[in-house]
């Protein structure tokens, strides 16, 4: 009787384990089905209550945020005076890297609001002048996109709005 009290520990070990590896398995096909879906989609429903929160078109600025970021709150992007690229830039980290003569710009945050809204950033997000990491933050740059957008309208987004 011990030996198949024993046996049934063993088979009841095997099955706790297959159990999680499935349920592990299954989470992770759930999360790139997830992933491939937003891809499908080319939005960011994840920020879309933002965006009304902050008073902008959804539909049309979950679309632009999926073209500028992927949806992803840290994206930079960066803006090269003509006739260079990254080429002509050691790689380093962005704080050091905005400083190579090539770079004429950058872009931050889910928006990619440009370094050139500098005063309006450290106004909206009540930071520094120069600080435009605060742009990395999902709130301060909706913020400021909103701003941006209230005044000037889409225009900003011209390339990524579909209307350009």
């Amino acid at each position: 009787m011990h030996g198949r009290n024993a046996m049934d520990n063993n088979q009841v070990r095997s099955l706790r384990k297959f159990f999680i590896i499935t349920v592990v398995v299954w989470a992770a096909m759930l999360a790139l089905i997830s992933t491939k879906t937003e891809a499908a989609s080319g939005t960011c429903p994840q920020y879309e209550a933002k965006l009304r929160q902050y008073g902008m078109p959804v539909k049309e600025f979950s679309r632009i945020m999926y073209r500028e970021s992927r949806c992803q709150e840290k994206a930079i992007g960066w803006n090269y005076h003509t006739g260079t690229s990254h080429r002509d830039c050691k790689l380093s980290p962005a704080a050091t890297y905005k400083r190579c003569k090539a770079v004429r710009s950058y872009d931050s945050g889910l928006l990619q609001v440009n370094s050139g809204w500098m005063s309006l950033t450290a106004s909206v997000c009540k930071g520094k002048k120069y600080d435009m990491t605060v742009l990395l933050n999902a709130d301060c740059n909706l913020a400021v996109a909103s701003v941006i957008y209230k005044e000037s309208g889409i225009g900003n987004w011209r390339a990524t709005s579909g209307r350009g």
